[in-house]
Parts: C-alpha cells; structure tokens; sequence
C-alpha cells in the first residue's frame, strides 16, 4: 500500500518520464539522468529513515507540481514540464513520510539542466579550457595548436562544445555531495554549503579532464580525447566519488 501513491505520481507524471526516457537515450551525457534515481534508491535503503508525514506543506507542492507540469506540456515546454516533477517528489515525500525529504531532494537532478545555461558560457569558458589545454600538452612535448574552442595536432581535432564547460560536471558533482551529506547525517544547511562548494570545483577539475583530453588528442586519436571528454571524466568522477563516500562512511562507523 506505501507504493501506491508513488505509482499515481508516476502515472500523472508519464509524459514527463517519458521525455526524461528518450533525454537519457539521445541526449549527451544522458545516462547521468539516471545518476539521481540511482542515489534516491542508495540513500532510502541505506541510511535514511522514514520520517514522520509533515502535511502543511505537502499539497501546496503536489498541486504546483502537477500544476507546472500541465503548463509546460500545453504550452510545449517540455523543460518546464520536467520542473514538476521533483516539486511533486518533494510533496509527497513530505505527505507520506517515504523518503526522508532530504532524500526526496535528490529528485531535483533527476531533470536534465535546462539548455540556456550553457549558452552562458559559451564560447569563451571552451576557448581559454583550450588554450590551457594546449600549453599544458606542450610542456610533455606535444604539437598542438588551438583556435577559439577547437583543438588541433596534426590531422586530428578535437572541438569543445557547450557540454565541455564544466556545467555538467558540477551537475553530477553536486549531486554526489548531497548524498555524501545524507549519508553523513549532515543538516540541510551544511549539504547545502559543501554542495555549493563541489560546484565551484567543478570548474578546475573540467579544465583537469580538458587537459587529459588535449594528450590523448596529441599522442592517441580525437576518437579517444572524445571519449574521455563525453564520458571517461565523468565515470571516474562518479567511481572516485562514490568510492570517498563509502570510505568515508565506513571510517566514521568504526569511530564511533
């Protein structure tokens, strides 16, 4: 009977995940979508506890869930569609005490970040991770040139998109941290505050992946500086994450 309110959630919010389905087989980087689901799944099942239903707030934020949602969908704005649903996460965790909401809150990366972000920084944020990218391959000897966010060594070529800012790497980093604070028991003011700080860190180590893409491009192919830009930075960030996560945890049980 406790899954029975979450299924009615999954059902009026169909379209959504429907749209969220198809992001995570076509769009890049995808697959991270299924990075919050993942961590809602861990932290419910590992460390957090239900909590007792708190109501006040909880069909205000159901309502506007499915109330953005229609709006987005009528309109044919499937972004904003997407914001419904962890308001509506939100909510009825709240209502029926299942998640802990600090766990419902994981639900907020479960949609993709809205494209106009990148535009933020493009192209500029691209062409200096380029430029950096390019002097740090030189001084292993490389032959490298740059121009704007487009890198070249000899007939390979490696072009930074809006995806290769950082933004996205912050996007998972985050999401990371939060859970890290879950599992820590930390308050939400200080996950908010370390998770604040992992998005700022995002950005040096984005210019760190670029820097490792600009040596496979020179001594490897565009096909393996590629890789590692779309998916290889990412995957190990998520491994190396979870893996300080899980020691981390083990290490204050033993403490205690």
């Amino acid at each position: 009977m406790r899954i029975l309110p979450w299924l009615a959630l999954g059902c009026a919010f169909s379209p959504v995940l429907i749209q969220l389905a198809n992001e995570v087989r076509e769009a890049p980087f995808g697959w991270s979508l299924l990075l919050a689901p993942a961590l809602m799944l861990a932290a419910a099942s590992r460390c957090s506890r239900d909590a007792p239903p708190r109501r006040g707030w909880a069909p205000a934020l159901l309502f506007a869930g499915l109330l953005i949602e229609l709006i987005g969908l009528g309109g044919g704005s499937p972004g904003v569609a997407n914001l419904g649903l962890p308001i509506s996460v939100v909510g009825l965790a709240l209502w029926t005490g299942i998640p802990a909401p600090m766990t419902a809150l994981l639900a907020l990366w479960a949609i993709p970040v809205p494209g106009s972000f990148y535009g933020l920084t493009t192209p500029n944020l691209e062409s200096a991770y380029a430029d950096l990218g390019v002097a740090f391959a030189r001084m292993f000897g490389a032959e490298l040139h740059s121009s704007g966010p487009l890198l070249r060594s000899g007939g390979e070529h490696l072009e930074l998109d809006p995806h290769d800012s950082g933004i996205h790497l912050a996007f998972v980093m985050t999401q990371l941290c939060w859970y890290a604070a879950i599992r820590q028991g930390r308050p939400p003011i200080a996950a908010l505050a370390r998770t604040a700080g992992a998005a700022l860190f995002a950005l040096p180590l984005q210019l760190f992946a670029v820097c490792i893409a600009a040596l496979l491009l020179a001594f490897g192919t565009s096909g393996a500086a590629n890789f590692w830009l779309d998916h290889g930075a990412l995957l190990l960030t998520v491994g190396l994450g979870m893996a300080w996560i899980e020691t981390r945890r083990t290490h204050a049980v033993r403490s205690q």
